[in-house]
């Protein structure tokens, strides 16, 4: 892996480029091993309660098998990540107040639409189940 990252350190000419492109490859490493581990999901295996981006990676794989009905049904936003991901890797080519305009108005639409799966969902994607989360269970052991 180490070897991997130094050929692709000496073909990036600009290191801003390759410490952002560090990053997304970290979080994707840490996401593929807490799947393997059997944790969806950090924020909900910790809290019983479902993040903003809840069924983003069921959308993925429904993109990817070319069902995009089902892909917008598991997440509205799921090229979102793509397109911050792209606008992340350009941020020193994109004027700094457009790149804040866009970075809140993502952050926004996910807000809204958290919230209203939260309020309006069926419960099958968004959950609030904060007594099967571990921080229910772990504080709940010294209760007894």
């Amino acid at each position: 892996m180490k070897n991997i990252l130094n050929i692709i350190k000496k073909n990036i000419n600009n290191n801003e480029t390759f410490q952002k492109l560090s990053a997304i490859l970290t979080v994707v490493f840490l996401y593929v091993a807490m799947q393997a581990i059997g944790i969806t999901c950090p924020i909900k295996y910790v809290t019983g309660v479902s993040c903003a981006g809840c069924g983003m990676s069921r959308a993925w794989i429904a993109l990817f098998h070319l069902d995009f009905k089902e892909a917008f049904y598991y997440h509205p936003l799921v090229l979102m990540p793509l397109i911050v991901a792209i606008i992340f890797l350009m941020k020193s080519k994109i004027n700094k107040n457009v790149y804040k305009i866009i970075m809140f108005t993502t952050i926004a639409l996910f807000g809204i639409i958290y919230i209203y799966r939260m309020i309006c969902g069926s419960g099958d994607i968004v959950v609030f189940k904060p007594r099967e989360g571990l921080l229910f269970r772990f504080t709940n052991i010294f209760k007894k």
